[in-house]
């Protein structure tokens, strides 16, 4: 008798031990993607960017289905991002209006090379006291090139009334803080709700970071559920150090959060 019970509760730990391991590796193989109409979006670690690899897994396993590339990158990062399956119209590309000034030909030589993609990205370009004329004398040669309107300008800043007076030529707005811009909270849904209200429809696009919004996610996510955004950008460059990107377990918390309010699936 002892050793049917013995035997019987062997055959229940080895049961128990496969199930979990089953469910474990489940998990640990889950794929997502960017559910209907909404935009997931990722501006990669450097690292990413160095590894082809690395950089497919970003669509084929966390599931976003949009890329920015930094300034630093052009014709042949657009390509990596291309091989990664983000085609051209899923690329957002950075433009930083200082390089303008210090070496325009270079600059616009770089943007006619990576061709025609979804939209240009300008980070706080008021904030950082950019040159306005610039930026106007880009659209210009944007249009020239057949690039603008073709291409969506889309602002980040830090000040809802800096970026109201951008409204005219953007496409899109985003907040490009985290936390509340009083830093009176730890997330930036009071911002949100307020740059909506101010804003509105142009304030389209949000940005939640992977190192300082890491325990903010799923509150986040029903923000941008409640007001009614349908694009969401993971900011996961920082830490910028080499060898210092995100772990799994972050993007896979992100990518958690994103399904339970509608912006991804599990594939």
């Amino acid at each position: 008798m002892l050793k049917v019970l013995i035997s019987f509760y062997l055959i229940l730990i080895v049961v128990a031990m496969t199930y979990t391991s089953s469910k474990a590796q489940s998990t640990l193989d889950k794929k997502y993607e960017a559910a209907e109409e909404k935009i997931v979006g990722i501006w990669p670690h450097n690292d990413r960017i160095k590894s082809p690899e690395r950089l497919k897994e970003l669509k084929d396993r966390w599931g976003f289905n949009y890329i920015l590339l930094a300034a630093i990158y052009g014709e042949k990062e657009k390509s990596f991002a291309n091989n990664a399956g983000f085609d051209s119209l899923h690329i957002m590309h950075q433009i930083y209006i200082p390089d303008l000034i210090n070496n325009k030909e270079l600059v616009l030589r770089n943007i006619k090379n990576v061709g025609k993609i979804w939209a240009y990205y300008f980070d706080e370009p008021i904030s950082r006291e950019h040159s306005y004329i610039q930026f106007l004398d880009l659209i210009k040669d944007l249009s020239n090139s057949g690039f603008y309107p073709h291409a969506k300008f889309i602002v980040s800043e830090l000040d809802e009334k800096k970026a109201a007076r951008l409204l005219r030529i953007s496409d899109g707005i985003m907040y490009s803080g985290y936390g509340n811009k009083e830093a009176m909270g730890l997330d930036q849904v009071k911002t949100w709700t307020e740059w909506k209200e101010y804003l509105g429809e142009k304030f389209s696009l949000i940005w939640i970071s992977s190192d300082q919004d890491s325990n903010e996610y799923l509150t986040l996510f029903k923000a941008a559920h409640d007001l009614g955004f349908n694009a969401v950008w993971f900011y996961a460059l920082e830490p910028i150090g080499d060898g210092e990107e995100i772990n799994d377990s972050n993007y896979k918390k992100f990518c958690e959060a994103a399904v339970e309010y509608g912006f991804m699936k599990v594939k």
